[in-house]
């Protein structure tokens, strides 16, 4: 049987609900040689590895951080990645027309990287603000991207990065093919993960963004969650029939 390839989102997707995560680690390892694991976090590599440990996580085959812009495999970054990213990217001018903007508050160091620039949205701004920025990046002529979450994240990307362009790089690299793969998210930083061709999970406790994307379309290919966090995964490996549950352990 060739292998499927699972691509989840940790933060209120597959982490949120332990007693949740437990089961589908359980039912996972039971059929480990059957499925590639892939992270995709808006973490930084470092922050991620930590939440892995205090959440006992399983050990990936791949890690996609910050939001796409890095791709990490025993850790260290895919330089291939990293080369495609950097090609007309500017960032120190993406990052001083966002500076002179009062309302985007600078996210610590340790969120920032060479193809990321990230911030928070003041509480008293509203989504208004981030249609400026967007022209701001228009006028200027810079290969930019907003990606923004959870009603306050603002990364800044390069437009060939994103969750859902270092998942496609994955998938083609591992000879996966679309119906082979599932996707899992809850957030508006994994909407480009469920815009590229792969089965993907929506999960019941899913941001706003997120369902507002997913209700705005016909997606037959995704699943809305009756469960939340990884419970919801669970449910999507059993609809799309990715893994064997006779062998699930009780």
């Amino acid at each position: 049987m060739s292998k499927f390839l699972l691509i989840t989102d940790l933060d209120n997707t597959l982490v949120g609900d332990a007693p949740a995560t437990e089961r589908l680690n359980r039912s996972l390892m039971a059929q480990r040689q059957q499925f590639y694991l892939v992270y995709a976090t808006g973490r930084s590599y470092l922050s991620a590895r930590r939440l892995q440990q205090q959440a006992g996580l399983l050990e990936p085959d791949y890690w996609i951080t910050s939001v796409g812009s890095e791709i990490y495999y025993r850790g260290e970054v895919d330089p291939q990645w990293a080369k495609h990213l950097s090609q007309d990217w500017n960032r120190e001018a993406v990052v001083a027309i966002a500076q002179q903007l009062p309302f985007l508050l600078p996210q610590p160091e340790s969120e920032q990287n060479p193809w990321k620039v990230s911030f928070w949205l003041e509480e008293t701004a509203d989504i208004k603000a981030i249609e400026r920025l967007k022209r701001e990046f228009q006028q200027a002529r810079l290969n930019a991207q907003i990606i923004f979450s959870s009603g306050r994240d603002v990364d800044i990307l390069p437009c060939r990065s994103n969750k859902g362009q270092a998942a496609t790089y994955l998938r083609e690299w591992l000879g996966i093919p679309p119906e082979k793969t599932l996707v899992c998210g809850d957030s508006g930083n994994d909407i480009s993960l469920f815009q590229q061709p792969a089965r993907g999970v929506i999960v019941r406790n899913a941001q706003s963004e997120l369902l507002q994307w997913y209700y705005n379309g016909d997606r037959p290919w995704h699943y809305l969650a009756k469960s939340p966090c990884a419970g919801g995964i669970l449910e999507a490996l059993h609809h799309f029939n990715f893994i064997d549950f006779s062998k699930f352990p009780s």
